[in-house]
């Protein structure tokens, strides 16, 4: 058995062990000024549905596990999208690709048609079982919401350490911002509820988009620890923005063995255009699970507790990293933990990087997602069967930001993904072709008396007559 393939198998049988012992997480009232875990950001109206959210106790494992299984796929063919755009491989790359398909199926759960099959296909959703997805996230993100407090825990028990409580965090959360004089489908609602454990702040997006788009970036900023600040950027909205579908994450956590800063050392470091820079290099001896692999090596640094690992992959020598991330697979080593183990003198680049906000966008296009990008053509009627006005609704655009630090202590990464919904008047229906090219009857009418002035038919519109 190759060592990814174990690796990958490894952690179907801890995501099925962990599952039954996951409890649910507190709810946002249904109406009021927090965001859903209370953090005040707007004074909005939330519209959501009296549902509770579902335990992932109640989550079948096999949702779970599908959940996970076209999360990775669709990272990795997001991610291969990403690096296609121009000038981008060249510099640093950061995505979040959890965080962008929370906010992609929370989109989908109100689509219908072929515009809900593209998103399926492209999320790598099964179609029979599409509904499962919205358990499978579910039960995932509140797997998350418990890893946090369990290495906290287990590091509080150990008599060495002095841990805070602060160093301890991933937090995954959603909401969605909705135009206020639409009416939202109770079943997205009740899905939105039940699996996202939120529902649709009402704003005057036709009025004051601004100060909506202030109040997401503002709530993405709160939940990120300030980490992501304007994932919207200026005219990211307008008046034709008619509902926002946001995830954020968060993570801080010390590494399970912290690097000395007294070991920390200036050394080389070989950028891909060749050029050499000067670098922290955090150094230590590890017991660290590691695999050299035919193009690569592949180190995993776990994190405290051990449920969380940072992944490191180094092509080897005359092996070019767009070499490697060209036959990037889902079951690739960058996706998992090596299950062997060795002695490891590691040599760790410190690291403290932020994207600036870019678009999904033409990536998504790429995979497969264009109707719902399509004015014309998009079927978003599962958001509101009838808006306001005759308008349709459309995918206008997805942002994403992301930030990633590795210091002695541990590492802090953030993400936040914004799908924008817009909406407008449906377009003026194709004109009916009719070309007279046939005899055909004339009349001359005065409207207001309804009295015939002339009345004939043409044969031959050469004709001149005498």
């Amino acid at each position: 058995m190759k060592p990814a393939h174990s690796a990958f198998m490894i952690r179907r049988r801890l995501l099925l062990s962990v599952l039954p012992a996951l409890s649910a997480l507190a709810l946002a009232g249904c109406s009021g000024n927090s965001a859903p875990g209370g953090v005040p950001t707007t004074d909005a109206t939330l519209a959501k549905s009296n549902l509770a959210r579902v335990p992932s106790s109640a989550v079948a494992a096999s949702a779970l596990l599908a959940a996970t299984d076209a999360n990775n796929a669709f990272a990795v063919d997001l991610y291969g999208q990403v690096l296609k755009a121009p000038g981008v491989s060249a510099h640093n790359v950061l995505t979040s690709p959890i965080s962008a398909s929370l906010a992609l199926t929370m989109t989908m759960a109100g689509a219908n048609g072929q515009t809900a099959s593209e998103m399926a296909a492209a999320l790598h959703i099964d179609p029979s079982a599409s509904d499962s997805i919205y358990a499978g996230q579910n039960a995932l993100t509140q797997a998350f919401d418990a890893r946090a407090a369990a290495a906290f825990a287990n590091d509080s028990q150990n008599p060495k350490l002095d841990p805070s409580a602060d160093d301890y965090q991933l937090q995954v959360v959603n909401s969605i911002w909705g135009e206020q004089t639409y009416t939202w489908e109770a079943p997205f609602l009740d899905n939105l509820a039940e699996n996202y454990g939120t529902g649709v702040y009402q704003e005057d997006f036709v009025h004051d988009f601004e100060p909506a788009r202030a109040a997401i970036n503002s709530w993405v900023s709160d939940y990120t620890k300030d980490k992501i600040s304007d994932l919207l950027p200026e005219k990211s909205l307008d008046t034709r923005t008619r509902m926002v579908l946001v995830n954020a994450l968060h993570l801080k956590m010390p590494w399970q063995r912290k690097f000395e800063e007294n070991a920390t050392k200036v050394d080389s470091f070989t950028r891909g255009d060749g050029s050499v820079v000067s670098v922290d290099f955090m150094t230590q001896d590890e017991d660290c699970k590691y695999a050299d692999e035919s193009d690569a090596q592949v180190i995993a640094v776990p994190l405290a507790n051990r449920e969380l690992s940072v992944v490191i992959v180094m092509p080897h020598v005359g092996v070019s990293l767009a070499d490697y991330e060209a036959k990037l697979a889902v079951h690739a080593g960058a996706l998992a933990v090596p299950t062997d183990s060795a002695q490891i003198g590691l040599s760790l680049p410190k690291t403290n990087f932020a994207s600036p906000s870019f678009s999904l966008g033409d990536a998504l296009k790429a995979l497969g997602v264009t109707q719902a990008f399509d004015v014309n053509q998009a079927d978003f009627s599962g958001l509101c069967a009838h808006p306001p006005n005759g308008e349709h609704l459309f995918l206008e655009d997805v942002f994403q930001k992301a930030t990633l630090s590795m210091q002695e202590g541990g590492v802090e990464a953030a993400a936040g993904t914004a799908a924008v919904v817009s909406g407008e008047g449906a377009a003026a229906p194709a004109p009916q072709k009719l070309k007279i090219d046939r005899p055909f009857v004339i009349s001359i009418v005065d409207v207001p008396s309804g009295a015939v002035l002339m009345l004939g038919h043409i044969q031959d519109p050469t004709e001149s007559g005498s």
